[in-house]
């Protein structure tokens, strides 16, 4: 099939790759790709990841913005006219995932009777918002009333998440809609020796350490988790490991202040954002990794760094979401209560060996159910559906 892709970002200049890179990766080996780039997007890197043999397009003489929402209605009419010049020329279908250009987009290939899936990786309203403190409603219902549109303009719609799914279904209640969770690169996110994964980064062996990486973000509650290891240090030694950044600063600069509050800043190590290949040696260098999301409907997911730490055979210690029970059968300790977090927490350090060991078995398992290769399958059966009307 020919296939127009239309991401959440820049596909191969975003410095992290995405659920959609993986599953457009697999999906490139059997159909023709052609991808939507946006061109001097606010989050791309000068970096090209090469994610597949296919054909790029950019809007034309693209302009620049610091803000995404801005970056999007500046280039609405330039993205307008790539879509539309590609959807003209003919193809099988359009994947989409993202606000404005997924509206863009099925609005255009309704009109020419062109099938449209939705990949709704986010609760986009949410996400869309999260940073804004002024205005954030207004923000948040704009995303609604556009993200809506786009779902009732779609043929399928695709989630990571069955809270997604129930977030959504009110405004769909006739669409398929299709739940295929997160998942994992087999290949590159698998066990390796504790030992062996400090002496790569240069960190000592003897210590227990837990690790909190990725987006730290305002959707984090990291303020619980450095309270329940400032209060645990005084019978355990234990060290943290941030590997991440914050999207606007301000909230990794909140995690400084928490550290330096707590006493904590030299227990902690700290990295920048590393590349995707290099993750593997921290997330196993760790005795534990931490997922404290807050309770919103975008955190009602699967989270590639959960899924990335069972690869591994590393526990996760995270909150309360009843989306990880229903995917994780192991590993994925939740707590509630700040008593609750600090107890889990304990036991996992006090008993690391054994628990790794018995991860040890379950992530071969773990990576095999919940590959990429496997996961883009299920993406393909989709397409098949679609195909076939």
């Amino acid at each position: 099939m020919k296939l127009l892709l239309i991401p959440p970002n820049d596909l191969l200049r975003h410095p992290i790759p995405n659920r959609m890179f993986h599953i457009a990766k697999r999906l490139a080996k059997k159909h023709e790709i052609i991808l939507l780039s946006y061109t001097k997007h606010p989050l791309a890197s000068d970096e090209v990841r090469r994610a597949f043999a296919g054909l790029e397009i950019s809007p034309g003489r693209p302009v620049p913005a610091k803000n995404l929402g801005l970056y999007y209605v500046m280039n609405a009419a330039q993205i307008h006219g790539a879509v539309k010049n590609v959807l003209e020329n003919g193809v099988d279908a359009v994947i989409h995932a993202n606000i404005l250009p997924s509206l863009i987009a099925t609005q255009l290939a309704k009109k020419l009777k062109i099938p449209a899936i939705y990949d709704y990786l986010d609760y986009f309203p949410e996400s869309a918002s999260a940073y804004y403190t002024k205005g954030k409603w207004i923000v948040e219902r704009g995303v609604w009333v556009i993200t809506t549109r786009a779902l009732r303009n779609s043929d399928v719609v695709i989630v990571p998440s069955y809270g997604i799914k129930a977030a959504i279904r009110k405004v769909i209640p006739h669409i398929p809609v299709y739940v295929i969770p997160n998942g994992v690169d087999a290949e590159v996110f698998k066990p390796i020796d504790q030992k062996t994964a400090r002496k790569m980064l240069n960190l000592d062996t003897e210590y227990h350490l837990v690790l909190l990486q990725g987006s730290i973000d305002v959707w984090i509650d990291i303020l619980q988790v450095l309270k329940a290891i400032n209060k645990l240090r005084q019978q355990l030694d234990i060290g943290i490991l941030v590997v991440g950044f914050s999207h606007k600063k301000q909230y990794y600069q909140l995690l400084s202040h928490y550290l330096k509050k707590y006493g904590l800043e030299r227990y902690t190590y700290t990295y920048p954002p590393q590349p995707y290949e290099k993750m593997p040696i921290f997330i196993n260098a760790s005795d534990v990794v931490l997922s404290p999301y807050t309770k919103q409907i975008k955190n009602f997911a699967t989270p590639l760094k959960i899924a990335e730490a069972l690869a591994c055979g590393v526990p996760v210690i995270a909150s309360d979401i009843p989306e990880y029970k229903i995917w994780y059968r192991r590993g994925v300790y939740t707590y509630v209560t700040y008593t609750e977090l600090e107890q889990k927490l304990a036991t996992i350090l006090q008993q690391q060996e054994e628990i790794r060991k018995s991860l040890l078995e379950y992530s071969y398992h773990f990576r095999q159910h919940f590959s990429w290769d496997r996961l883009a399958q299920e993406f393909e059966s989709v397409l098949n559906v679609i195909k076939r009307k």
